[in-house]
């Protein structure tokens, strides 16, 4: 059986009928609920989607694939895969969209928009304000999907883009002008005029973003997190900006979202916007035809994309390793 709970979206009529179309003789059955999903379960062998993955991972007994639609990893239950020894792979169909807004977030704050937004809406005439250097440096930290389409945006800008993950691949390399090893990132942060974060949060890069890599920056520096928001010292990033020590920083999402009157909201140099990066009218038709065509080459014993590996999926659940799952 092929089960299906896709997160933020009923999967559309046509989908569904290409995926029957694709498995033949197999049952496609979409869960309405989380105790349907578990009923189900037993039957599974393919998972397609993550939103009740954790509540049926007790009950499952041929599972053998699960395709999420998240790009990334931090939200899958490591410990309970890792236990069911399962194909485990990401959806990377919106990575261009995801790119870019981080770049028209850099812009936004390069150019002050936002200052000009507010007189707008004042009805005020703003004469030229301050406005940072020109971008001739990026670095960007984390070359998945989403990094290597950011890498060839700047790229396509004339911008120097230096880039670094946690395992280098030939693709990943030839993403960027410089490739830094993971240790030798925070070398490149005085020399830097852009800079993107694109990790997932996983025990080594939670905080990476502290106190002491933001004092690195040059003040004229714009920071845009498209991760999670563990990691960066957020107070940390407050008191930067509230200072003048850093000149931007946009982060798409809050987790967890603070009250109105938190600082977070009034801070000067702060673009906020509430995890929309993926977004847009062809976002659910690009995701349903990834999961097809990942469908397709499971059926046909063809190699899927965007697997992700036995370790990642450790990285991403604090204190959990191979050995403590099994």
């Amino acid at each position: 059986m092929i089960l299906i709970f896709y997160s933020t979206f009923a999967p559309t009529a046509q989908h569904l009928a290409t995926l029957r179309s694709l498995a033949g003789n197999e049952p496609v059955h979409v869960a309405e609920n989380e105790a349907d999903a578990i009923a189900h379960a037993p039957n599974a062998r393919i998972v397609l989607g993550h939103r009740y993955l954790r509540q049926i991972l007790p009950h499952v007994t041929r599972l053998e694939w699960v395709q999420s639609t998240a790009a990334g990893v931090d939200i899958l239950q490591a410990p309970a895969l890792l236990k069911q020894n399962v194909i485990v792979s990401r959806c990377p169909a919106n990575s261009e969209a995801i790119a870019q807004h981080a770049l028209a977030l850099a812009w936004a704050l390069q150019r002050s928009l936002p200052e000009y937004v507010q007189a707008q809406t004042a009805g005020h005439w703003l004469t030229p304000t301050r406005m940072a250097p020109l971008p001739r440096t990026a670095l960007v930290l984390g070359l998945g999907s989403i990094g290597q389409q950011l890498a060839r945006l700047l790229r396509g800008l004339g911008i120097h883009v230096r880039g670094t993950a946690r395992t280098a691949t030939p693709e990943k390399i030839t993403s960027c002008d410089e490739y830094l090893p993971p240790d030798k990132w925070h070398g490149a942060l005085p020399d830097t005029d852009l800079l993107f974060a694109c990790l997932p949060l996983t025990d080594s890069t939670r905080q990476q973003l502290n106190r002491a890599a933001l004092a690195r920056l040059p003040a004229h520096a714009v920071l845009v997190n498209l991760g999670r928001q563990g990691l960066l010292d957020l107070p940390a990033l407050l008191d930067a900006l509230q200072q003048g020590r850093l000149w931007g920083a946009a982060l798409d999402g809050l987790d967890p979202i603070p009250p109105a009157n938190s600082p977070v909201w009034h801070t000067p140099g702060l673009l906020i916007t509430p995890k929309v990066s993926a977004h847009h009218p062809g976002m659910q038709a690009n995701v349903e035809q990834f999961i097809e065509q990942q469908l397709s080459r499971y059926l046909h014993r063809r190699p899927l994309q965007a697997i992700v590996s036995h370790a990642d999926l450790c990285a991403a659940w604090p204190g959990t390793t191979q050995e403590t799952a099994a």
